[in-house]
């Protein structure tokens, strides 16, 4: 018999959030989460998110041994903006055990009823920084710092219990061979010159810090009509900015400014943090923050986090511009290639940055899967 217990001490939900090491132990594309990172995140002293979310945590235990967990986010905002009734499920790891599987989902459904809800979506996070989807492809390849991973049975299970796809997300893998290298520079000098714009190349990250708002503000404005976003408030700008800084290696930072010193558009490349995470098993103390520090100053392999382009700019050619900087700079460090995060597939806007390049496009897709509630 499958035991449900909700997640009430701080002591629970250290076991909540660590159950993933054990389950996954010794699967090599798995990367653990940042456990100082992940406490903070699902804190509600902490987490602005939760001024307009709602979260419960979830643990499944047989004959006291834990063997499963899921949480469950409410977005009120996002509800509201979206004309919606939904709840989120999020952080659903399980063995493979249907009884299990279904006793998680159970827990959520009767949860959602109680507040009137009418279907279940997801995994999503609070927002669209946090990390999202179901993989249900590419499960051989090596995970991303920025992404989950996940059993192939996991979606599986999802289908036999009536889950339905939402939509996919796909992420590619970006090798530095570019046969059209030449053309490509000769472009993006000409498009600069007749946009009258700029690339705004930073010594350090004092001179970031003022950009960091602007940033998020074009995150908002861009990403706005994009699957499940919701803006962020002024105070989760403020509770991502510090992470941000402190992850991100100025090299593969891509500004870019008109005339008016307007930012009309960022590139956020990040070095590849999978490696040292897994070296310290998420662990940040006594040396994991050692591992992460000399891979953010001296990375073999870049994540790219973030692109957005001024909506009265996107025909202008500037995602060829940031793209072109970054494999620039890659190119003199020697980088082995980059991945992607997550891209909506319908984006094709951003899937055809990749002209120039020898890319392995949709290595990985992850899922949001969706299903109605039965009353």
């Amino acid at each position: 018999m499958v035991n449900i217990i909700e997640v009430k001490t701080k002591k629970e939900l250290k076991r909540f959030i660590e159950f993933q090491n054990a389950l996954y132990k010794g699967v090599d594309q798995y990367v653990p989460t940042l456990l100082s990172s992940e406490l903070t995140y699902l804190n509600p002293q902490k987490n602005p998110a939760f001024e307009y979310c709602d979260m419960r945590f979830f643990l499944a235990e047989r004959d006291g041994e834990l063997v499963g967990r899921i949480g469950a986010i409410i977005s009120k905002k996002a509800n509201k903006i979206w004309k919606e009734k939904k709840i989120r499920i999020t952080r659903m790891d399980f063995i493979e055990d249907k009884e299990v599987f279904e006793a998680l989902i159970g827990v959520v459904e009767d949860w959602a009823k109680e507040r009137g809800l009418e279907e279940v979506v997801g995994p999503l996070g609070f927002c669209d920084l946090d990390k999202e989807g179901m993989l249900v492809d590419g499960f051989e390849k090596p995970g991303m710092f920025i992404t989950y991973y996940n059993y192939p049975y996991y979606p599986r299970f999802m289908e036999e219990y009536g889950f339905e796809k939402e939509v996919d997300w796909t992420e590619q893998i970006v090798h530095l061979d570019c046969p059209g290298e030449e053309k490509m520079q000769k472009l993006c000098d000409r498009l600069m010159k007749k946009h009258k714009v700029h690339i705004v190349r930073l010594k350090n990250k004092r001179q970031l810090v003022p950009y960091v708002h602007k940033v998020f503000e074009l995150i908002n404005s861009e990403y706005e009509s994009l699957y499940g976003v919701v803006p962020l408030t002024e105070k989760q700008i403020k509770f991502y900015e510090k992470e941000f800084i402190s992850m991100i290696n100025l090299r593969y930072v891509c500004l870019i400014e008109n005339q008016a010193g307007e930012l009309v558009a960022f590139g956020i490349t990040a070095p590849s943090l999978a490696e040292p995470v897994k070296r310290c098993g998420g662990r940040l103390f006594p040396v994991g923050w050692l591992y992460l520090l000399k891979a953010i100053r001296k990375p073999k392999i870049l994540d790219m986090y973030l692109v957005a382009v001024r909506s009265d700019c996107r025909n202008q050619g500037l995602n060829a511009i940031l793209l072109n900087e970054t494999y620039q700079q890659a190119k003199k460090d020697d980088i082995q290639f980059a991945e992607t995060g997550p891209q909506l597939e319908t984006n094709y806007n951003i899937q055809k940055m990749w002209d120039f390049f020898r890319v392995e496009m949709h290595a990985r897709r992850r899922r949001s899967w969706k299903k109605k509630i039965e009353k």
